[in-house]
């Protein structure tokens, strides 16, 4: 018996993963919705128990619990994917007892992500009215010992589930793939701290000099001798993208990123594993750009130039800063001609206000002093004699990164991390956003052309919003 049905046996009532039902009528809508409901609520809310044949206290009822006892499981399986679709959760059949009466139990394990209703859960109540116990788009959470609305706070709860079996899946993840031979040498390499600058070109595991060379990678293919080539990280990337969609659920269609500026770092260090579906890429966008001000470089890549553009009409009409250095730092990027209309927009908005904000003349003074400098370091607003520094990271100089956009790649992922840790105030936020320019700076570069004309038309007349200083609020 497990844990979960021994609680409860013994509770004395309802909770967040413990719901009682009197009976069951299979014949009544109201009951089957209410029970999808229910369900849903339990899965959403981490997994639980549904137990008939008590009541509110926890006390037999010593109604039949016949009927629902003769449900599948996979029955219900298939009324509950015609609300939710196909649910990422299973549910356990189990016949108990209690006080010598004969209970029914559905075991609910946890939803992967949270299930949006598809479909309204509608009944007659007689008099040719109807109630609806669930409407479509709606999400329902375990609030105590009611099913109830979502809110940011479930979400937030769904994450932190998520990320501690992402946390489960490292530490297993440290196996012993072979039996060493006896006086071997065993060699422990770091990957999830290892600084993005090493350079490994050897590791001898045996003093055999006639050893079998072994090549460390994620691929199958080129993976060599009895190293395992780390098939469980797809495992834990299916979780970061579980993360994605569960905060697509919370959005309901709209783009905002309600999981908070230290998820958004935790995905973006894991961007390369992020299902590129063109509307999760542009809820990405959006949050690193009118939200956080935080790097996003990588997820314009991927969509078109219409797309980016819709991203920063929506800064340029309801500018917020610090997240309006977003526009002023793609600029140098976009080239001086797009630099020199930019300019002229701000010009007409603050050009004449005798404290202007301070980014405006930053970005001023930046565009009438257009030289030879590399135009990642002035989005970047490095020097070449700048140095990444991260406190878990050694450092490195700009023109190292200039040179290796792969390498600025690394360095940015290991700032997304110490970013999503908060271990160090903030300096690795600004340090994440500034390598972004130098790892993506170059491609974004080649479609300079397209994605400003694209801006440029999506502005059209408009003029640049009231600007709203959000910096206390975001750190």
């Amino acid at each position: 018996m497990t844990d979960t049905i021994k609680k409860a046996l013994a509770a004395t009532r309802e909770s967040k993963h413990v719901e009682f039902k009197r009976g069951f009528d299979p014949m009544s809508p109201s009951e089957w919705c209410e029970i999808i409901k229910d369900i849903v609520a339990v899965a959403n809310s981490g997994g639980g128990v549904v137990v008939f044949g008590l009541d509110s206290t926890g006390r037999p009822t010593g109604e039949s619990v016949e009927h629902i006892a003769r449900e599948d499981p996979a029955d219900i399986i298939n009324k509950l994917a015609r609300y939710i679709g196909t649910p990422s959760f299973e549910i356990e059949s189990l016949e108990l007892k209690k006080r010598g009466s004969g209970l029914h139990a559905l075991l609910v394990s946890g939803a992967s992500i949270p299930h949006v209703f598809q479909k309204p859960g509608t009944y007659d109540i007689g008099g040719g009215k109807q109630k609806t116990a669930f409407g479509v788009g709606t999400i329902y959470f375990r609030h105590g010992a009611k099913s109830e609305y979502g809110n940011s706070d479930d979400l937030r709860g769904v994450v932190e589930r998520e990320l501690k079996v992402v946390r489960k899946a490292w530490v297993k993840g440290v196996r012993q793939v072979v039996q060493a031979p006896v006086d071997s040498e065993i060699v422990a390499v770091p990957l999830t701290r290892a600084p993005a600058t090493t350079r490994m070109t050897s590791v001898r595991a045996v003093k055999d000099p006639t050893a079998q060379p072994v090549l460390l990678t994620r691929s199958s293919a080129k993976a060599g001798g009895v190293f395992y080539h780390e098939e469980i990280s797809e495992g834990i990337f299916d979780e970061i993208n579980n993360v994605v969609d569960a905060n697509k659920a919370l959005a309901r269609g709209h783009k905002r990123f309600f999981l908070g500026q230290a998820i958004y770092y935790r995905i973006y260090a894991e961007r390369h594993h992020v299902v590129l579906q063109p509307d999760t890429l542009e809820s990405l966008l959006h949050a690193a750009i009118s939200e956080f001000y935080a790097p996003g470089l990588f997820w314009m890549l991927a969509l078109p130039d219409e797309a980016i553009a819709a991203a920063y009409l929506d800064l340029y009409r309801s500018p917020r800063t610090p997240q309006i250095h977003s526009l002023v730092r793609i600029a140098p990027i976009l080239g001086d001609d797009f630099s020199q209309w930019l300019l002229g927009k701000l010009s007409s908005k603050w050009g004449k206000q005798t404290q202007p904000p301070n980014f405006y003349w930053a970005f001023k003074k930046m565009v009438e002093r257009m030289s030879s400098v590399d135009y990642r370091l002035r989005a970047a607003r490095l020097s070449a004699k700048s140095r990444a520094s991260l406190r878990v990271h050694e450092n490195i100089s700009v023109p190292e990164l200039l040179d290796d956009p792969s390498r600025a790649a690394a360095v940015l992922s290991v700032a997304c991390m110490v970013a999503f840790e908060g271990r160090d105030e903030g300096e690795s936020r600004s340090i994440a956003r500034n390598v972004d320019y130098l790892a993506y700076g170059a491609e974004i570069q080649k479609r300079a052309k397209g994605i400003s004309d694209a801006i440029i038309r999506a502005v059209g007349s408009g003029r640049v919003g009231e600007l709203i200083d959000t910096s206390d609020a975001e750190g």
